[in-house]
């Protein structure tokens, strides 16, 4: 019986999606970074706790960034994405757009290219304010089918007039990356 009731709390959960913000992510090990006043520039009242800015200027989000991690530019990911379906690696890029219900997703963005990055699992979630940062993203890139519905459930997800890289798929196949760490700063 115990199993069963596991198995279906599971479930339900995964069926909430986006609509149920998971906890935030922070940086134990990394001290806070104040603002002219003593308050934590990041903290935008979370129960949890927002994450901590590192003396570096970069907010974490997720795992610890695996230091091995191949890194990509966005742009040549973007450029050629089949060539890295399946690879783990880290990607730098702007950006363009966050999940406004619980920063579950966001676009990362280069000229008129974009890519999708969700948040594995749905373990964290990234500052929904956080458009126009640049970010390091440490993930998986993945092909997958156009899904109408989740193209639907991304628009409504998404600031008027927002970027749904899934629009500008070429064919039936969209590339996203699942992300296990994610870290933005703002951009200078």
């Amino acid at each position: 019986m115990l199993r069963l009731s596991s198995a279906l709390i599971f479930a339900a959960a995964l069926l909430v999606g986006c609509d149920t913000p998971p906890a935030a992510s922070t940086a134990a090990d990394a001290p806070p970074t104040e603002d002219a006043h003593g308050a934590d520039p990041h903290d935008h009242g979370s129960a949890a706790g927002a994450p901590l800015t590192q003396a570096d200027g970069w907010t974490p989000y997720g795992a610890s960034m695996d230091s091995e991690r191949t890194v990509v530019p966005a742009a040549t990911l973007l450029a050629n994405p089949a060539a890295y379906v399946d690879q783990t690696l880290r990607v730098e890029g702007r950006v363009a757009e966050v999940c406004q219900k619980a920063g579950c997703w966001m676009v990362v963005a280069e000229g008129d290219q974009s890519i999708r990055v969700t948040m594995k699992d749905h373990a964290f979630s990234v500052d929904k304010q956080g458009a126009g940062s640049n970010c390091q993203v440490d993930g998986v890139l993945i092909a997958k089918a156009l899904d109408p519905e989740e193209v639907a459930h991304f628009e409504g997800e998404t600031k008027a007039g927002g970027l749904v890289p899934e629009k500008q798929a070429q064919g039936n196949v969209v590339y996203e990356i699942v992300a296990d760490a994610v870290r933005m700063r703002p951009s200078t």
